[in-house]
């Protein structure tokens, strides 16, 4: 049995480690003494994830569609600073995830990267700190046929640049404070 908080894991996830009843995402930071961090990225495997299109939750390679989660920021550059997902995977993750989910209506006001790298840990998400303490954005799942790793010059960080033939579909994600969220949008 779960909690609103602790979603069914599918059989794909059923073989990662769990943290508090949540699926640990593959590209979970992890503290010196291999603590998983939610909200702290591991650079290597987010990179890894993106180079070699590789799900960021369960790490096994992408198929030919595949699904991200971008902020209404992100949506607007067509730029995701976090690997896409599994279609399962990411339904999973708008539920499991408290920031997906908006169980959580601020970003951490300490800056998590400043935290990590007084314990030695290399991470990535906000590599700059923008976000601690900001209101958070509503989250949209972008179903795409593919995507372009780059190198986003506003954070000077790997990322996917998405192009607007290659997206399928775009849902907002149901939360809360957004409980109908509307319809899809195909851009096509």
């Amino acid at each position: 049995m779960t909690t609103p908080n602790t979603p069914d894991i599918p059989l794909q996830l059923a073989g990662r480690p769990t943290v508090g009843g949540l699926v640990v995402p593959w590209i979970t930071g992890r503290t010196p003494d291999g603590r998983y961090r939610f909200g702290a990225v591991d650079l290597h495997r987010q990179n890894r994830a993106l180079t070699d299109r590789l799900c960021q939750t369960c790490g096994v390679q992408l198929g030919a569609r595949m699904v991200f989660a971008l902020r209404d920021s992100d949506l607007r550059l067509l730029v995701s600073p976090e690997p896409g997902m599994h279609p399962v995977c990411a339904a999973y993750s708008a539920t499991a995830c408290p920031m997906l989910a908006g169980r959580m209506s601020h970003y951490r006001s300490t800056s998590l990267a400043g935290q990590l790298a007084d314990l030695g840990v290399l991470a990535h998400g906000d590599p700059a700190s923008l976000r601690a303490g900001a209101l958070a954005e509503p989250w949209q799942l972008v179903w795409v046929t593919g995507y372009r790793p780059f190198t986003n010059p506003l954070t000077a960080q790997l990322a996917a640049l998405l192009l607007p033939e290659q997206i399928l579909r775009v849902r907002p994600i149901d939360t809360p404070s957004n409980p109908n969220p509307g319809t899809e949008t195909n851009p096509e």
